[in-house]
């Protein structure tokens, strides 16, 4: 990734309550005393159908935060929806911690490069450095 001397300031977009979504979650809230929940989704399949439905169905912004982002067909698929969501208007703000992100670089790279698109990494390493001493000196530090 290239350095971020230029890093533009991002914050979340609070103006949805006109999309379907935003709809759908006013009226859940609402129906429910004021009180917001959570949805546990306690299936690989089920979580990767969740983020894929709401990148699909994504009007105006999509948020999405990865631990681990492999090039497997998960990975290559969430990618894909997230994408066409950006080719769409939608802005796609994607933060992937860089763990194991040698694979998917270029890939990365390319995404950032969309109009629509911010990708930043947690705890990024740089490449030319032992990934030991990085973990120690380095750690919580986001571009």
């Amino acid at each position: 990734m290239p350095p971020n001397d230029h890093q533009i300031s991002s914050a979340v977009l609070t103006d949805t309550d006109d999309t379907i979504m935003g709809r759908n979650v006013t009226e859940a809230v609402a129906s429910n005393g004021g009180q917001t929940g959570v949805l546990l989704l306690n299936t690989g399949l089920g979580a990767f159908v969740a983020r894929a439905v709401l990148a699909i169905n994504a009007e105006r912004s999509l948020d999405v935060q990865y631990y681990l982002l492999h090039r497997d067909l998960s990975g290559r698929l969430l990618l894909d929806q997230l994408l066409k969501a950006a080719d769409r208007g939608v802005r796609v703000r994607l933060l992937v911690d860089d763990m194991d992100m040698a694979a998917v670089d270029l890939g990365i790279a390319v995404m950032d490069a969309h109009p629509n698109m911010e990708v930043r990494l947690f705890n990024p390493f740089a490449r030319n450095r032992t990934r030991l001493l990085q973990y120690v000196s380095r750690f919580g530090s986001v571009t």
